[in-house]
């Protein structure tokens, strides 16, 4: 006589995802553990799989599936948040010409980086040779590079002033 217990209820039997639903757990297990062989430095091989208690068949089925799961976990795409006016001003203080201020809506184009190279190169030499025509120079290439911003002109107007009063003070 066969005992109920040996048969499984519908809620206790394991869940598998369907077809194009959720990953398997093992393949998501496979994933994990070629990260780790990854990160440690050498390539992930049959052989490795093997050892990390995966049978022949899990790696036959999962491989392709968690190797790209695996590359998608270790790939993070990172985007920098856009500009706000105190970062805009802070950047136009003290440039550097790898740190552009780019607000909303901006990309960051050649002809962008030019005029902020143009304006990180003029307040460079002020810094190095005041003359009153080096510091309006700076100020004409940073109202260049504001110009072509997506900002409003009392904003381009806020920037130029708090920028200017830290601009070395120079007599003739």
């Amino acid at each position: 006589m066969l005992d109920h217990a040996d048969f499984r209820s519908p809620q206790t039997r394991p869940v598998l995802p369907d077809e194009g639903g959720d990953l398997h757990p093992r393949c998501r297990e496979m994933a994990e553990a070629m990260r780790e062989l990854l990160a440690a430095g050498g390539g992930v091989r049959f052989a490795d799989l093997i050892r990390a208690d995966f049978t022949s068949a899990e790696i036959v089925e999962f491989r392709e599936q968690a190797a790209k799961l695996a590359t998608e976990l270790s790939t993070r795409q990172i985007s920098a948040r856009p500009d706000l006016m105190a970062d805009i001003i802070e950047k136009a203080r003290t440039p550097l010409p790898n740190r552009p201020p780019l607000p909303r809506d901006t990309k960051e184009t050649q002809a962008l980086l030019v005029a902020w190279g143009g304006y990180c190169t003029a307040r460079a030499a002020l810094v190095l040779d005041p003359w009153p025509g080096q510091r309006e120079r700076c100020l004409a290439l940073l109202s260049l590079y504001l110009n072509r911003l997506p900002i409003f002109p009392a904003n381009r107007e806020t920037v130029m002033r708090a920028v200017e009063q830290t601009l070395p003070q120079v007599a003739q």
